[in-house]
């Protein structure tokens, strides 16, 4: 079975990064470059708080679901130790500098994922563009030739969960 998931998810990387338009990478590119660590989720989070009210949670719930999220993905990639696409394949070249840690999860992937999820239900009105960009940097990390779609969908799940269990403690607390 777990050999059957990794050629499933080897094919899938290949038909993923197979895919080569000038002017989709350079936005997956850039949406890759503002996904790092969060950058794009914090600054939003930041940038809403200022401008609605300067209410402390708005700004500590992204930022902690986000944080929290980064954390457990780049603390899982010492567990599991993934060999990242280009290193398995020396006939790819990534489209992007290459990350020297390990390829599962993907940590940019949990923070999208856990920075779209709480900011599209802080600010509900934005959720039609956070969403399609968190989408987009977790697509950009296999388009990119960095992660295989593996990585993507547990880095995802990551956020996803740390996301829920910030946004359950913030209830609770206030």
């Amino acid at each position: 079975m777990a050999r059957r998931v990794r050629d499933l998810d080897r094919a899938a990387f290949r038909a993923v990064f197979g895919i080569k338009w000038t002017p989709l990478t350079a936005v997956l590119r850039f949406f890759t470059v503002v996904g790092t660590a969060g950058f794009l989720w914090g600054s939003f989070a930041f940038a809403a708080f200022l401008f609605t009210g300067l209410e402390l949670p708005n700004l500590l719930v992204p930022w902690s679901a986000v944080a929290g999220s980064w954390t457990l993905a780049e603390g899982a990639k010492y567990l599991f130790d993934r060999a990242r696409p280009f290193m398995w394949d020396a006939e790819i070249a990534p489209l992007i500098k290459t990350p020297s840690s390990s390829s599962f999860p993907s940590g940019h992937s949990a923070t999208a994922a856990a920075g779209a999820l709480t900011l599209s239900l802080i600010y509900p009105a934005f959720a039609p563009l956070l969403v399609p960009a968190g989408l987009l940097v977790i697509l950009s990390r296999v388009y990119l030739g960095v992660h295989f779609p593996v990585d993507v969908l547990a880095g995802a799940a990551i956020g996803l969960a740390t996301a829920g269990l910030v946004l359950a403690g913030a209830t609770v607390v206030s």
